[in-house]
């Protein structure tokens, strides 16, 4: 099941570069970089961990940077 949810996360990610919208494809990232935290911690694998935190941090500072 852990597999399932580390290909689960590979789709979202790899499908969000096909977004036009760089908000939505923001969004959708974040999503799989969260799905890879849990995959992460399921995996006790903490440089999937912290790459993906890193991710969502620099989303984060982007939509605050990005604010309308």
């Amino acid at each position: 099941m852990i597999e399932v949810l580390g290909w689960t996360a590979t789709a979202v990610v790899v499908g969000s570069f096909g977004i036009q919208d760089v908000k939505k494809l923001r969004i959708i990232n974040s999503t799989g970089s969260i799905l890879w935290i849990i995959y992460g911690f399921l995996k006790q694998d903490n440089p999937i961990i912290f790459v993906n935190i890193s991710i969502i941090l620099m989303h984060t500072y982007w939509y605050i940077k990005n604010r309308k």
